[in-house]
């Protein structure tokens, strides 16, 4: 009671500064700033709209990356305010107990003289002090005995409201904690207002004692609490509450708004860091589409740098593979030189250009003469390595301008571009001079390996690619008839009347053979890959001449052909294969033959008929009669080839399309023909392990037949890895002189064996 009115002033203002909020008034608020501060942001909108979030696939990494950061700014920033209310309130709520008891023990003090004094002008010093600090809304002094309030003070901004005095329990409460050492409780005084009640009583303190003469101050005395009064205080801080929240929202929007600086600030350097990726979009997009004449440029980051390098080696790559396919496609893999499609494209090429610029070329058609004989005797690897020196010295031969390609097998063409006659024959004559002077050294002996060659020109007169071709083919057969190791120029009538000769002489050997049965058949293994232990055969013909030769229906068929006498080598075959049939099944033996028709039997009237006549005859089984007849022949005669075999299926036959493969670029008409047995042409066959290109068709064809529920039988097998290939592929049959050559008579042991080859595990090549 000794300090004076301005040493409690210091108090006084310490103490509205650290009691800044009231308990529940400060949970509310913060209540109140998560509920309403912040309920407007549009957070869960802000997330849907991210692409960050987004279910979107085609988002933009710059900006995938900029939502990251402003999302990531935004929860820091929520959670930054959120903590400043929190620590706030934990301070107010740590600090407001000890400054209550602070206001209370000050006016303690100074309100005592007023129960000794009754002096009502030290009242009035009492609220001119208290006057000053708003936060005081009233001050009550009660009398102890009576529980009256001798002098209370009310401020202003209190109005009307009226808060209720001190019950007989609180005072009992603060009796009863005389003895504490903090004789203090704290209550909510009105729901409606920011007002807290502190109330405190007022005691004088004494020491009892026995004498004064026997005072020891070593001995411990008792305190004795005397209640005078009671002091009641009525605090409201929420003018600084309001104050705290509007700094602690203008500090919010502060860093809001240097968040949003940071943000865009970031937006920029992140576009500018990215730059680099964002360029690679263009050449990635030209890169899906296909296109790999691209360049993908890197810069920056090394992470992006290596990016960049990556996608470079990548498409290095791409066009490296590209290069190699197209090579594979279109050049021959064993020589290196064109292959035969890539060499057709270039004969029809020539052509239209000689018509356009009336000018002439001239094709070779080559054909090794020894070939045969030094691939028979020294094994195929012998005969790579002869076609590729005979390629070689070609090469040399021909000038940078002329195209030369390897046919097949052993054929090699040339076109020598923008020359006439005479120049084609010095080239012919040039090229078989150097086969003269070839010798090919092999296992210590060395052969002569000639050549035949024929010659036909290009633009002299209307012909197709194909003409040529036939016409330089013709030439070089010319040339092997007249001695070989020479060249034949094409020369139209001369060809006329030859052909005109051959046919005259062939017609009168045709009526013989088919009047006399000059004729007779071959029978050449189909064996399946598939565990089919039935025999099946190709059924072959051949003519057999006075002196016993056997002549090859290459030699008379196309004559046949122009003769009109086609359709009866037809029905002749097909006579004799049911006869032979019929014999196969007396002996006991489950025999499957296929029987090759000509063009000409689509013209026939009565080729159902007869075909009746004879099973009847024979007494077959018309499951077992597979007739064949080749694409091309199939295709011309689209409607009524249909129509012939399903006639012919009818009859419980079934049917096999030859030479498959040849028309392959419009096999849609596969569809339109019923037939059971599809033929993989040879020319896909026959290197088919060396050509990547041949091995995708030949897996293309396969899957085509699987898919119509057909079965694929693949001609011209030669070694065993083809046929291991075929076995991979999913072919169901197989025919080739590796399996069996065609024989006049054929026994099961012959099949057997056949069949023993297809079983032979053999080593992945």
């Amino acid at each position: 009671m000794e300090s004076s009115i301005e040493q409690d002033e210091g108090v006084l203002n310490q103490g509205w500064k650290n009691a800044q909020r009231l308990r529940n008034n400060l949970k509310s608020g913060v209540r109140d700033v998560d509920k309403n501060t912040y309920s407007n942001l549009p957070v869960k909108k802000l997330l849907r709209r991210s692409p960050l979030f987004s279910r979107r696939k085609n988002t933009s990494l710059v900006n995938r990356i900029i939502w990251l950061l402003l999302i990531w700014s935004v929860v820091v920033y929520i959670l930054g305010v959120a903590g400043l209310w929190w620590s706030s309130n934990k301070v107010i709520e740590d600090n407001f107990s000890q400054q209550a008891t602070d206001w209370v023990a000050k006016l303690d003090e100074l309100g005592t003289p007023l129960y000794a004094a009754n002096d009502e002008f030290l009242f009035q010093s009492i609220e001119e002090q208290v006057h000053r600090f708003p936060e005081v809304s009233y001050l009550r002094y009660y009398e102890a005995e009576k529980n009256l309030v001798i002098a209370q003070y009310t401020s202003e901004k209190l109005g009307d409201a009226k808060v209720p005095k001190l019950t007989s329990v609180m005072i009992e409460e603060l009796r009863s904690n005389i003895d504490s050492s903090q004789p203090v409780f704290i209550q909510t005084a009105d729901d409606s207002l920011s007002l807290f009640q502190v109330a405190a009583p007022i005691v004088t303190r004494s020491i009892r004692s026995d004498s004064m003469m026997d005072f020891d101050l070593d001995e411990d005395t008792e305190e004795i609490y005397k209640i005078i009064g009671y002091l009641e205080l009525g605090l409201d801080f929420s003018e600084y509450q309001d104050k705290l929240k509007k700094n602690i929202f203008i500090g919010s929007v502060a860093v809001a708004i240097l968040f949003l600086i940071a943000a865009f600030m970031g937006r920029i350097l992140v576009k500018r860091s990215l730059r680099p990726l964002t360029k690679m979009k263009k050449p990635l997009e030209q890169l899906a589409r296909g296109e790999i004449d691209v360049h993908v440029d890197g810069e920056g980051d090394e992470e992006i740098v290596a990016i960049a390098n990556a996608l470079n080696t990548t498409i290095k790559a791409l066009k490296s593979r590209d290069e190699e396919l197209r090579k594979m496609a279109n050049y021959d893999s064993l020589t290196g030189l064109l292959n035969k499609h890539n060499f057709n494209i270039q004969l029809k090429q020539e052509v239209l250009r000689t018509i356009n610029e009336n000018d002439s070329s001239a094709l070779l058609f080559i054909d090794l003469d020894q070939f045969k004989h030094v691939n028979d005797n020294l094994g195929h690897a012998a005969g790579d390595r002869l076609l590729k020196q005979v390629a070689d010295l070609l090469k040399n031969r021909i000038r940078s301008e002329d195209v030369i390609a390897r046919f097949g097998g052993d054929e090699f063409t040339v076109i020598a571009k923008s020359i006439k006659e005479p120049d084609a024959r010095m080239i012919a004559e040039a090229i078989l001079k150097a086969m003269q002077k070839f010798v090919f050294v092999e296992g210590g002996q060395a052969f002569n390996i000639y050549c035949s060659i024929g010659v036909a020109l290009i633009g002299d007169d209307d012909f197709t690619a194909e003409e040529i071709f036939s016409q330089a083919d013709i030439s070089c057969f010319h040339a092997k008839s007249e001695g070989r190791n020479r060249y034949h120029m094409f020369d139209l009538p001369e060809q006329e009347e030859l052909r005109k000769s051959a046919d005259i002489s062939w017609s009168k050997r045709i009526s013989d053979a088919i009047e006399n049965d000059y004729f007779t058949l071959f029978y050449q293994p189909i064996v399946s890959l598939h565990g089919d232990k039935c025999e099946h055969y190709e059924v072959l013909l051949r003519m057999v001449m006075e002196d016993d030769e056997i002549i090859h229906p290459n030699a008379f068929l196309p004559a046949a052909e122009r003769l009109g006498v086609a359709i009866d080598i037809d029905y002749w075959v097909v006579r004799n294969a049911l006869r032979k049939l019929s014999e196969f099944k007396a002996d006991g033996r489950d025999v499957y033959l296929s029987v090759n028709l000509s063009g000409r039997i689509f013209e026939a009237k009565d080729l159902i008929e007869r075909v009746q006549r004879y099973i009847s005859q024979y007494n077959v089984d018309t499951d077992h009669i597979i007739f064949e007849i080749t694409e091309q022949t199939a295709v011309r005669h689209i409607e009524k080839a249909r129509k012939v075999i399903s006639k012919l299926a009818a009859l419980g036959c079934q049917f096999a399309l030859d030479d498959f493969g040849v028309g392959f670029s419009s096999f849609n008409y596969l569809k339109r023909l019923p037939v059971d047995v599809l033929k993989i042409d040879g020319e896909f066959i026959t290197d088919m392990v060396n050509d990547p290109v041949d091995q995708a068709m030949v897996q293309a064809m396969i899957q085509i037949a699987k898919t119509l529920n057909k079965k694929t039988t693949a001609e011209y097998v030669q070694d065993a890895a083809t046929l291991e290939m075929l076995k991979r592929f999913g072919a169901d049959y197989a025919q080739g002189y590796y399996l069996g050559k065609p024989k006049r008579d054929i026994t099961r042991k012959n099949y057997d064996d056949a069949l023993n080859r297809v079983d032979t595990n053999i080593l992945p090549f």
